[in-house]
């Protein structure tokens, strides 16, 4: 290896005895594999939480816009209620995907 990640040096640090750099770089690669892993899984949970988010976005305009003429006020405006509830949960499911990639991009870029 020509370049000791931080990592590593942190491991290495922590560790006694002969095989201490062997350990750190086993540990590093387990390490890095699980949080790899941990991404992959939340790109590909990403993509669902778009479609989600798309999905709650046409069911609130069908609420919102409905194409036949409706009799009962109030189930109408609790159906735009329900479904502006569901995008806001969907929309908020979104968002924490996507500040738990950059935590662990971020993990990634200032550790290893």
């Amino acid at each position: 290896m020509s370049k000791v990640s931080n990592f590593i040096k942190e491991v290495t640090a922590r560790l006694k005895g002969d095989e201490a750099g062997v350990v750190a770089a086993k540990v590093e690669r387990k390490a890095l594999s699980a949080i790899n892993g941990q991404l992959a899984a939340l790109k590909a949970k990403l993509v669902d939480d778009e479609t989600a988010v798309e999905d709650a976005q046409e069911a609130f305009n069908v609420a919102v816009f409905p194409t036949a003429v409706f009799t009962d006020n109030r189930h109408y405006v609790s159906g735009i209620q329900y479904a502006q509830g569901v995008l806001d949960a969907k929309e908020a499911e979104l968002e924490s995907t996507k500040e738990s990639i950059a935590y662990f991009e971020a993990l990634l870029t200032n550790n290893f």
